[in-house]
C-alpha cells in the first residue's frame, strides 16, 4: 500500500514536471494533455450524469407544455427550410 501511494506521488510529481517542460517550450498541447490528466486524477473531470425523466413521470400539464415546444420548434425548423 505504501508503494502504492509513493508510486501516485511520483507520477504526480512527474506530470508537474512534464507540464512545467511543456509549458517551457511552448508545446502547449503535452502541457494540456497533463493538466488534463492531473485534473482527472483530483475529480475535477467527472463526467456528469443526465438526468433521464420517463413521459409518465410528467404531469399532464408538463406534457401538454412539452407538446407545445415541440410544435414551436418544428414551425421555426420549417420555416427556416422552406418547407
Amino acid at each position: 500500500m505504501e508503494n502504492d501511494k509513493r508510486a501516485s506521488a511520483d507520477i504526480l510529481k512527474d506530470l508537474e514536471s512534464i507540464y512545467a517542460m511543456a509549458m517551457a517550450s511552448e508545446n502547449f498541447s503535452v502541457a494540456l494533455k497533463a493538466k488534463e490528466l492531473l485534473g482527472r486524477q483530483m475529480g475535477l473531470f467527472i463526467p456528469k450524469q443526465k438526468n433521464q425523466v420517463s413521459l409518465s413521470d410528467l404531469s399532464e400539464e408538463d406534457l401538454e407544455r412539452l407538446i407545445r415546444e415541440i410544435k414551436t420548434e418544428l414551425t421555426l425548423d420549417q420555416g427556416e427550410t422552406g418547407e
